[in-house]
């Protein structure tokens, strides 16, 4: 694969991250303007990964005899046409409309994505070719949340979401004379494609879910939480550009622990260590040193699993990876949603400190399923 395709690849699957984190940056913006509260408006992240997690392997499937390229560009002049509405709308209604077809969308485009990136690579390059895409999502924490944070300080929120619109556009332009008409698979026939241990891809796949759950029921809220505790926009958008260093960071150091240590092993050291800041993070809420500090680990921590649970999941297939793909990502999404949706009850009937505790408590049974891996 060339250098240039492979920026097209981790551009396309930036937006998508952007998109998915970005409300955390922007969430007391948002309510404001709608006059609806922090929890309400943190239940967009909630509708906009549920939408990816229940659309994907439904998409994929329809989908799966058409050209990748033509999917791939009317994937993103639909997601396009999703932001534009999240931009123009002036209710809540509408925006959530807004977020379901972006959504539907992002969940075809990244995984379209992955899996052109496994055709299109050398066979001894796939592993690393797609710990190099995936990076399009922590880039999104590094550049594309903080970014669109300060915009929408600047500008308004909705001036982050047209930002977004203007990449799509431009990943579509890339993606037309990157991407060869015909794109013939090199994973086989159907009937050489095959889940040959289920339960062990399983195992990988609860952890996708649990780990992310654990991660959105703090992560969303981390704007609330830090103006709760005396700090302004400006802080928030330092504290998420640290977030993404960490994520960034963390990819591809996991890649390499990953090939070192493999699958099983690593994942229980970086989520020990995922674990442990969750447990001190309200304690360093007061000190705005110890807190960037705290979450940097935390994200380069949490991040660096990814590869892992990548790697691990790919060896339990024989043949394409799409479909056991589609439903890892969907694995992710739901536990965005399921997350975002916990931290909001949270915030709504109790405190969201507690959240960095009930996020710890599932990191730990992620730790026991990882322990329980035997391939």
């Amino acid at each position: 694969m060339s250098y240039f395709k492979l920026f097209t690849f981790i551009l396309s699957i930036f937006v998508v991250g952007m998109v998915e984190m970005v409300v955390a940056g922007v969430l007391t913006l948002i309510s404001a303007d709608l006059n609806i509260s922090p929890a309400l408006a943190g239940q967009l992240v909630t509708i906009y990964a549920l939408t990816f997690a229940l659309s994907g392997p439904v998409l994929v499937r329809l989908t799966e005899r058409f050209n990748p390229k033509f999917v791939l560009l009317i994937s993103l002049a639909v997601f396009m046409l999703g932001n534009a509405l999240n931009a123009a709308g002036t209710t809540f209604t509408l925006i959530v409309v807004g977020r379901v077809i972006a959504s539907a969308a992002a969940s075809l485009i990244v995984i379209k994505i992955l899996a052109l990136t496994v055709v299109l690579s050398r066979p001894d390059m796939r592993g690393k070719m797609l710990g190099l895409v995936y990076v399009g999502f922590s880039g999104a924490n590094v550049f594309g949340v903080p970014i669109g944070t300060k915009l929408g300080e600047m500008l308004g929120w909705r001036a982050t979401f047209w930002l977004i619109v203007v990449f799509s556009f431009l990943a579509a332009v890339l993606l037309v004379f990157q991407l060869p008409n015909r794109i013939k698979s090199k994973a086989g026939g159907p009937a050489e494609n095959k889940l040959l241990y289920p339960a062990e891809a399983g195992k990988y796949i609860t952890i996708t879910f649990t780990l992310l759950a654990a991660n959105a029921a703090v992560f969303t809220y981390i704007s609330p939480i830090m103006i709760h505790h005396g700090y302004n926009l400006t802080d928030v958008s330092i504290a998420l550009f640290v977030a993404g260093i960490g994520s960034m960071a963390g990819t591809s150091f996991g890649g390499a622990m990953t090939d070192r240590f493999g699958s099983r092993k690593w994942l229980l050291i970086s989520l020990t260590a995922f674990m442990i800041t969750l447990l001190i993070f309200n304690f360093v809420l007061s000190s705005f040193v110890l807190l960037l500090l705290v979450i940097l680990i935390w994200n380069f921590s949490e991040w660096s699993t990814n590869p892992a649970i990548q790697m691990g999941i790919i060896n339990q297939v024989k043949g394409d990876t799409s479909s056991i793909m589609a439903w890892n990502m969907s694995a992710l999404n739901a536990g965005i949603g399921f997350g975002a949706l916990l931290g909001g009850i949270l915030l709504e009937n109790f405190s969201l400190i507690n959240s960095p505790y009930i996020g710890a408590v599932l990191t730990f049974f992620c730790i026991i399923i990882a322990y329980s891996i035997k391939r």
